[in-house]
């Protein structure tokens, strides 16, 4: 019943099939592995690498998943990633007039040219080159 549902809702919100929950959340830490070397790519790539994350929210507050054995696993393993993404943002920069989910309010503090150039465009924020 968790694939199943879990791949429902990737079709709702226009997730590409087949997905499998170890394969999204594979793509999120390896998302969060980049951000903390130093996102290479543009802030628009970054955005849409971190769209997996509301995602992965959906997964985990829909409520037939929440009845599922497997619910706990996948909770655990989304947990320890956010638990690194927090650290990472927690050094990172406000996003201006960041409203919205936690990891939409500020951006990592260290980030290639190509997101330091499209960060100082876009949200006038400096962030170091690495």
């Amino acid at each position: 019943m968790f694939l199943a549902r879990f791949q429902e809702i990737a079709r709702a919100v226009g997730r590409r099939s087949p997905l499998t929950p170890y394969r999204v959340l594979e793509a999120w830490a390896e998302f969060v592995d980049d951000c903390r070397d130093g996102y290479p790519a543009t802030l628009f790539e970054y955005l849409d690498d971190l769209s997996v994350r509301r995602f992965l929210q959906a997964v985990v507050d829909d409520p037939v998943i929440r009845r599922c054995p497997e619910a706990t696993w996948f909770g655990a393993e989304l947990a320890r990633t956010d638990a690194r993404f927090r650290e990472i943002l927690a050094d990172g920069l406000d996003v201006p007039g960041g409203g919205g989910p936690w990891w939409e309010r500020a951006i990592p503090r260290r980030g290639g040219e190509e997101m330091a150039a499209t960060a100082r465009e876009l949200l006038g924020l400096e962030i170091d080159v690495v």
